[in-house]
């Protein structure tokens, strides 16, 4: 190769190894911060599954029965609840509808 041809390439190929490795950086911190807010969102969405869950527990444990379609609607709501990783506290809620007998 001619020496102006090299010294071409000596320049341009730090320059685009530069590039691309800030373009890798960005891309990378890109996906973390979204990552972090599909996170939060879920963490969000479980909560208000856990309290929807818990206000249908108050409202009809201690009348002793649930209406079908609103057991129907608990287990809608406890298996999104599970699917998004709730468990413990929720699950124990879901379980005491469960237990109660259901009315047309």
């Amino acid at each position: 190769m001619s020496d102006v041809l090299m010294t071409l390439v000596e320049a341009v190929i730090p320059m685009l190894l530069t590039g691309i490795g800030g373009a890798c950086g960005w891309l990378l911190k890109s996906h973390r911060k979204e990552e972090a807010k599909d996170q939060a969102m879920e963490a969000g969405l479980r909560t208000l599954l856990r309290a929807e869950l818990l206000e249908i527990h108050a409202k009809y444990v201690p009348l002793g029965c649930i209406p079908l379609d609103v057991m129907e609607e608990a287990d809608r709501v406890y298996q999104a609840y599970h699917s998004l990783g709730g468990n413990g506290a929720g699950t124990k809620i879901y379980e005491e509808l469960k237990a109660l007998p259901t009315v047309d």
